[in-house]
């Protein structure tokens, strides 16, 4: 086994390989890419203000909305309850009214789904608010069966029949009235609970 000749080989030369492929910056690039940033910054600030000045045009006048100002907190406030989950309830209805804990459970559900994605997209975040509004009407379909079915079954409950309190031929034709309407509500939860799949199938 030979020995290598290395005598050859020149010290400068071995560090200019070593240091060839280490790119310099210049100061006069760096300034130029730091004016080219700030300029975009700026044009981007811009057309965002034209855009919010364009968008405040549209409902300058409406109840609640006085000053850009005003609309700039509004769209603040929108983002909060967006993730917040409030929004969502708010839409559903009847706000006031809702259960505490049903709301209580509906904003869990969309936590909890928002919190299995990690960091989901907006288009993620409509698909599970979608679930959770059909998941809603799902339950609230199930609430309008079984309250019919109690007051046709009035008697399962010790309760005096429709026949009884408003006669025969009227309390036949109420109970007959309110079985069909809980048959109607039947494809509606049906209906209800295939949007839902649908969703939460999107959701992935």
């Amino acid at each position: 086994m030979t020995d290598l000749d290395l005598s050859g080989l020149d010290d400068t030369e071995s560090t200019e390989t070593a240091t060839q492929t280490v790119p310099v910056v210049s100061e006069p690039d760096a300034t130029a890419h730091e004016r080219r940033v700030r300029v975009e910054m700026d044009q981007q600030f811009r057309r965002l203000k034209d855009e919010s000045r364009a968008i405040f045009g549209l409902v300058k006048g409406r109840p609640g909305v006085r000053s850009p100002q005003v609309w700039a907190d509004l769209l603040e406030k929108a983002g909060d309850e967006i993730g917040s989950g409030k929004f969502l309830t708010r839409q559903l209805g009847a706000e006031n009214y809702l259960a505490p804990e049903i709301t209580a459970v509906l904003i869990t559900l969309r936590q909890n789904l928002v919190a299995e994605l990690g960091q989901p997209s907006t288009a993620k975040i409509m698909q599970i608010d979608a679930a959770i509004v059909a998941y809603f009407n799902l339950l609230r379909t199930q609430g309008w069966i079984g309250n019919l079915a109690l007051v046709v079954e009035r008697q399962l409950f010790g309760q005096a029949p429709l026949n009884e309190i408003h006669g025969p031929q009227v309390g036949d034709r109420l109970e007959e009235q309110l079985r069909r309407l809980a048959e109607v509500m039947m494809p509606l939860q049906d209906r209800a609970h295939r949007m839902m799949l649908r969703s939460l199938s999107a959701i992935g």
